[in-house]
């Protein structure tokens, strides 16, 4: 589970900024608090982000997805002698070109912070620390400003020197130690690129590879189940496939082929043209205790990004994870939105401690029956343009007050200032 996130100088977070997902003292809605063994704070399965369009609510999904990819392609996948892909904050003056993520999270029980800082040519610095009994445990600092090797502690056993040797001054460690099977390290690596998942819009068709996915039984039934509990008239999911013609998948593989020599090298292009193509098909309840079939593109907006949605947020709730999720309220019905928000919530259906993390103007979700002050996030951008992240918690709202409508009047901020929207005539 993650507690904390933290960026500095990325795209428009200029200073650092901080999500946390530890449970306040408040007392509130104590069943949507996990309390793992062994730590002393409770964590929140939901973090919802709100704020003006461009206040920088994807930018931070943004910022945690390119620290999950820099961890699992940097050695790996970064040419030797390409720059860093980064954005460092670009209006007005900055500090420097240095950029810096960190994250604290739990694994296997255990308590481990994992950052680096960076700029378009090397890993300035690169952490991990581990917690036990939380007391901070070094496993290994290293800093190439000095031009120092990396430090170990005596903690972090294995081939830690011969890594070293093979790590560039572009790519991570921690990318070093998994592509070499660093034993220790292994677990933080898969854990950050596996269970950390993210969904940026683009729910409005079902691709093959989703629809592939639906092979899987249990998986189908399930997701068949939700959506006819949504009240869509759907029944249930149909699944095809067939081979892809040999003739058009010569010509796909040329494509593939072209693309990735026009990409950039620093950020790979992943891509396998199919042998076969699958299709999920929804059917429908027609006259006479009929089922009938509909092409994708007859199904409306709100039906496909519900199903678009149900895979990565059933993986997350039956596996344990972080589903990082880009507009939650993207053509969904607020009712349906809100059926997800609390399924995280649930623990007797979310017993893994899945984690939600979203942003939204849907401001039906803002409601104190629904979510915790401490899960409410706001985005605001100075004059600047350099956005902001504080916690509803910061104002203390009362247990009483009316949260939507406090939000929509400003009262906490993080709302666009509209001015006059009126024309003259001869203007429209």
């Amino acid at each position: 589970m993650i507690l904390r996130f933290k960026v500095d100088n990325f795209r428009s977070f200029r200073d650092a900024q901080e999500l946390s997902l530890v449970a306040s003292s408040r007392g509130e809605y104590e069943d949507s608090v996990v309390r793992p063994d062994g730590f002393g704070e409770g964590l929140l399965r939901i973090a919802a982000i709100y704020g003006a369009n461009a206040s920088g609510k994807s930018t931070l999904l943004r910022a945690m997805d390119f620290f999950v990819d820099a961890v699992r392609d940097s050695q790996n996948s970064w040419s030797p002698e390409a720059k860093i892909p980064t954005w460092p904050f670009a209006l007005g003056e900055i500090k420097n070109e240095v950029s810096m993520f960190q994250l604290d999270f739990l694994v296997d029980g255990g308590r481990f912070q994992y950052g680096f800082s960076l700029d378009s040519s090397q890993i300035i610095r690169e952490w991990l620390h581990s917690y036990p009994r939380g007391k901070r445990q070094v496993w290994f600092d290293r800093d190439n400003s000095s031009g120092t090797q990396i430090k170990f502690g005596k903690h972090l056993l294995g081939e830690n020197r011969a890594i070293q040797n093979l790590t560039r001054n572009n790519s991570l460690f921690l990318s070093a130690a998994a592509q070499n099977n660093h034993e220790m390290l292994l677990p933080i690596f898969k854990w950050i690129t596996s269970k950390i998942t993210f969904l940026f819009q683009g729910r409005s068709h079902i691709d093959p590879e989703q629809a592939q996915r639906l092979e899987n039984e249990s998986l189908k039934e399930r997701i068949s189940k939700l959506l006819c509990h949504a009240d869509l008239g759907i029944v249930g999911i149909e699944l095809q496939h067939e081979a892809v013609d040999e003739k058009i998948a010569v010509v796909m593989d040329e494509v593939v082929k072209k693309v990735a020599e026009l990409s950039p090298t620093s950020r790979p292009f992943r891509f396998t043209a199919p042998r076969e193509f699958y299709r999920a098909l929804l059917l429908h309840q027609g006259a006479n205790g009929t089922k009938v079939t509909l092409n994708n593109n007859f199904e409306s907006a709100g039906t496909v990004a519900f199903l678009c949605l149900l895979d990565p947020v059933l993986e997350a709730i039956e596996n344990g994870g972080v589903l990082c999720v880009d507009e939650l309220d993207a053509s969904l019905h607020p009712l349906l939105a809100l059926e997800i928000v609390r399924l995280f919530h649930d623990p007797d259906r979310n017993r893994s401690g899945a984690q939600l993390i979203f942003n939204t103007h849907d401001v039906n979700l803002l409601d104190a029956d629904v979510l915790r002050r401490d899960e409410v996030w706001f985005t605001e951008k100075d004059q600047d343009g350099a956005t902001h992240l504080y916690s509803l918690s910061d104002f203390k709202p009362r247990k009483s007050e009316n949260l939507k409508r406090g939000y929509l009047q400003g009262r906490y901020g993080a709302v666009p200032y509209l001015g006059s929207m009126k024309f003259e005539s001869s203007e429209v």
